[in-house]
């Protein structure tokens, strides 16, 4: 595996009921080439709100679940009270070669949501990258 380039993905979602998703795509077709995320920051455009927010390779369905047993997220942003810092933790063992999504809960407002991911690109061999399509899957190897 080779780092080949740092890319920027950033975007807003308007949780309803607490809760939001999106989808990023980063699947282009060239399966030779995955990306690590190194950085995964949300806040709240009032800079003061909760949440949790969790990075994943398959949708987040339930509004309260932040899940480091499910193998398909790997990075997960939280802010608990209205006076406690944001904090973020990302499993590194984790390289993206399909599409990722974001998902926003447990807020205590309805209002705009930011979210930047910070990624590395790699070229992988065939073999680098059928293992990780495998992990996207939600398979531990």
């Amino acid at each position: 595996m080779k780092s080949s380039r740092q890319r920027t993905l950033r975007g807003q979602l308007l949780p309803s009921g607490g809760f939001a998703k999106t989808q990023i795509i980063v699947d282009d077709g060239r399966i030779n080439v995955g990306y690590k995320v190194t950085d995964f920051i949300v806040w709240a455009i009032s800079g003061q709100e909760t949440f949790n927010a969790a990075l994943s390779f398959a949708p987040v369905a339930a509004a309260s679940k932040m899940d480091a047993a499910d193998n398909s997220q790997f990075a997960w942003s939280w802010k608990a009270n209205l006076s406690s810092p944001q904090e973020a933790f990302i499993d590194m063992d984790h390289i993206a070669v399909r599409d990722m999504h974001v998902t926003i809960m447990n807020t205590n407002a309805d209002l705009l949501f930011n979210y930047v991911v910070v990624l590395e690109e790699y070229n992988l061999t065939n073999d680098e990258a059928i293992m990780n399509i495998i992990k996207e899957g939600a398979q531990s190897l």
